[in-house]
């Protein structure tokens, strides 16, 4: 009965137009929290859409598990003893100068989209950014926000949009927040254009893990302000971003895909990087190959690459975007909450839609277009491995890692599918020298529980992170990596950018 409801909601919620959606929040005085109003009805099921419906962020069980529990539903829980709610920025001196005479170990928390570790602490304490989610200023002279950190990107952009204003890059995931995104790097089919989220952060202000309020930025103490930037909350908790914003409609303007469709690696493999390298009047793009099982002895295997570029604005667009992202979306809003065959079988024609994208889309389609249609929690369990590879690099290390990732799935049987998903990337923030070209190279493995177990995990991730080493290629840090800390300082993008810092401190004898 209740997946019968279910459809009949998604029939109905598909045949809709929908109008934008709208966060309001107040400005100016102090920091205020946002006020998340009713939307229209015709628009309210999609604000519950979630790419993960089995569990949710805000629930006091979530603060025992990171985003681990999609890679290993089984892992155990490892739940804080104490728990700190900061609304201010005078709240979090007063908390980590407690937390330091303490001796505590404190950990800082958004959402919990990383699975390194990162944010999980057994017996210790946790500072959830929860209620730091104010929009302190928007400045439309200097084209900039300030905001506090726990406020999602998904909000601020929305906020931003009733003035016609968006952020150049943003994640496509609803719940990830600034300070997540501007400790860990943050990328979008827009990087190429406008690099990471940390290109895009003007100033912070950062409380350090002695209770001290510090203020940096481009100007300011700028090398300061580059080991904050990305430093996985190594040195401190952030209080205020001041991030760039473009005038932009994301919710009006109709791209169009012009997309490609491979069957050959080699071929996606270098096509891919020319397309990236040479990007045209591209405004967003993404590929991906995946390999699935065998059919008729043959593996599975398809890749596609969309580049999106700007369109008429016709009513034709327009009611192409509308119909099929309706569609679409409504596939989203069901995804996990049917009967497990069912689900499974919704998922894999989300999946083809990924590779038969629609041909008209918003921006905002394009930038949360997998977030809103597959539910990471149904199916095989799913694990991401992400490099940030030179674009001079990119050819060879993909082969290196698909043919690693393809051995284990040889030896040990310990993968159902393995995908490659890629972004180009213009970053300042990751140049060695003149070269800013880089790209992300996500691996999206399917996993077989029973059979990838933690020492095997360990090994895989090991040879991994070799590779990227001998290919000069960073690491995503929010995703699994080696725990040795000579070899996880070589693929950390901070770490450069830290010990540029240090040296300054060292030479002008600050502390």
């Amino acid at each position: 009965m209740r997946s019968e409801v279910l459809l009949r909601s998604l029939a109905v919620s598909a045949a809709r137009l929908t109008g934008k959606k709208r966060l309001e929040g107040r400005r100016g005085g102090g920091p205020e929290q946002v006020a998340h109003l009713p939307r229209h009805p015709d628009d309210s099921w999609r604000a519950e859409i979630s790419s993960h419906e089995s569990f949710t962020h805000d629930s006091i069980d979530s603060l025992g598990y990171d985003w681990e529990r999609i890679a290993n539903p089984a892992a155990a829980p490892r739940f804080p003893l104490k728990v700190y709610l900061p609304r201010t920025t005078d709240d979090l001196i007063r908390i980590l100068r407690e937390a330091k005479s303490l001796g505590d170990d404190l950990r800082v928390r958004g959402k919990g989209h990383s699975s390194n570790g990162l944010v999980l602490t057994n017996g210790g304490s946790v500072l959830l950014t929860e209620h730091l989610t104010a929009l302190i200023e928007l400045d439309e002279g200097e084209l900039t926000a300030t905001v506090q950190p726990g406020l999602p990107n998904a909000a601020l952009d929305d906020l931003l949009a009733m003035k016609g204003y968006g952020l150049p890059v943003i994640g496509d995931h609803r719940d990830v927040s600034v300070g997540g995104f501007a400790s860990t790097g943050g990328i979008s089919p827009a990087s190429y254009r406008f690099g990471l989220f940390v290109d895009n952060v003007e100033r912070l202000e950062y409380v350090d893990w002695d209770g001290e309020l510090h203020r940096c930025g481009r100007s300011e103490d700028p090398a300061r302000f580059n080991a904050v930037l990305a430093g996985l909350g190594r040195h401190g908790v952030l209080a205020t971003v001041t991030v760039r914003i473009i005038p932009i409609d994301k919710y009006s303007t109709i791209w169009r895909n012009h997309q490609t469709h491979y069957l050959d690696r080699e071929r996606f493999i270098e096509s891919s990087r020319r397309r990236m390298a040479e990007p045209g009047d591209a405004v967003m793009q993404r590929g991906m190959w995946v390999e699935l099982g065998r059919v008729g002895g043959r593996r599975l295997a398809l890749g596609q690459f969309s580049s999106y570029r700007n369109a008429p604005q016709t009513r034709v667009a327009r009611v192409c975007n509308r119909a099929s992202y309706d569609l679409l979306h409504g596939l989203g809003y069901v995804a996990g909450r049917l009967p497990r065959g069912v689900d499974v079988i919704l998922k894999q024609v989300g999946l083809a839609t990924l590779f038969f994208s629609p041909r008209y889309a918003s921006i905002k389609n394009v930038e949360f277009f997998s977030d809103k249609i597959l539910d990471a929690t149904v199916g095989d369990p799913t694990r991401m491995l992400i490099a940030l590879v030179p674009l001079d690099r990119y050819g060879q290390l993909f082969r290196r890692l698909w043919s690693l990732v393809e051995d284990y799935r040889r030896r040990h049987h310990c993968f159902t599918f393995i995908s490659a998903y890629v972004k180009g990337i213009r970053s300042s923030y990751l140049a060695r020298g003149e070269n800013d070209m880089f790209c992300e190279l996500t691996f999206y493995l399917g996993i077989d529980a029973k059979r990838m177990t933690e020492s095997l995990l360990e090994q895989l991730v090991s040879e991994f992170d070799d590779l990227c080493i001998e290919h000069d290629a960073f690491r995503y840090m929010h995703t699994k990596t080696v725990q040795d800390p000579e070899r996880r300082r070589q693929i950390d993008p901070n770490s450069a950018h830290s010990d540029a810092w240090l040296r300054v401190l060292r030479q002008e004898g600050r502390p």
